[in-house]
């Protein structure tokens, strides 16, 4: 038998940082630019995303963002940053439990963090982005991704920082946690004068609240987790807050995407890709028939 050589895959366009918070907490940061950029240095009219669960969410949004470079409608210029963990052996860390949960009165011990972690992000990384990843190159425009918590921690900075990004994507936001504590903010939110008025893309699959029953699955197990699903109720929190914010008119645009026969795990490929898409391909937002 010949030999067959074996080599760690490197992958082109991109690069890892390592960015220290004020508190000690190390986060890794990954990042991917345009493929035919010979630099990260001295471009303009920039469209960043920043996406939360950096672990799992880094390659499936770096490719998209490839991908869509071959495509004819391509405008070029989207840079994905995701914000993640020095992690071994798994994609999704415990940290994630503090970093990405509002404070509220009933969030349990390790839970509440997301204040730490967005001063983290705004005067840490960010800085750190314009400085050192991206240095003497003009930002047009950033978007927050965040999918489960991440989605929760996405509703979180747009009701507290409306002003931080320009775009917030929430994909299947577990508005439920913590006793739907996050309705108390949205309500607080729409009572607020907004200045500049960011847009909110929303999505959530079909079998979040409706699950169908697993092949091997048997009654007792299956009446349990449906009726877990129906207490998280997805799909009604989601369109009803879409309706609220959208009906607010503190918002540029919001829209919202249900995508059939997807659970919680699944939909995560179609929210990023389709909100990355959009985000540096659409802009400004428009909703459905505008």
């Amino acid at each position: 038998m010949g030999t067959t050589d074996v080599s760690t895959i490197t992958l082109q366009s991109s690069a890892e940082f390592s960015v220290a918070a004020k508190d000690g907490q190390m986060y890794k940061i990954q990042v991917a630019w345009p493929m035919e950029w010979q630099s990260r240095s001295g471009h303009k009219n920039i469209a960043v995303l920043y996406a939360v669960d950096g672990n799992a969410m880094f390659l499936t949004a770096a490719e998209a963002s490839w991908r869509r470079a071959t495509g004819p409608h391509h405008k070029g210029n989207g840079v994905v940053i995701s914000i993640g963990y020095p992690l071994k052996g798994r994609v999704f860390s415990p940290r994630r439990n503090y970093d990405l949960t509002p404070p509220s009165p009933t969030a349990p011990e390790g839970f509440g963090g997301a204040d730490h972690f967005l001063d983290f992000m705004q005067y840490t990384l960010k800085p750190f982005v314009k400085s050192m990843i991206l240095p003497n190159t003009a930002i047009e425009r950033e978007a927050l991704y965040g999918h489960s918590f991440g989605g929760l921690f996405t509703l979180y900075t747009l009701f507290t920082r409306p002003s931080l990004f320009d775009c917030f994507i929430a994909s299947s936001p577990s508005i439920y946690w913590s006793n739907f504590y996050i309705l108390t903010l949205e309500e607080e939110f729409r009572k607020r004068h907004v200045r500049q008025q960011p847009s909110l893309m929303m999505y959530y699959g079909s079998y979040e609240q409706h699950p169908p029953r697993w092949a091997d699955e048997d009654a007792e197990k299956y009446e349990k987790r449906r009726q877990g699903a129906e207490e998280r109720a997805m799909t009604d929190s989601a369109n009803a807050m879409y309706r609220r914010l959208k009906d607010s008119g503190l918002l540029a645009c919001v829209t919202i995407k249900e995508y059939p026969k997807e659970d919680h795990g699944t939909v995560i490929a179609c929210s990023l890709s389709r909100g990355l898409t959009t985000f540096f391909e659409e802009w400004p937002l428009k909703e459905e028939g505008s």
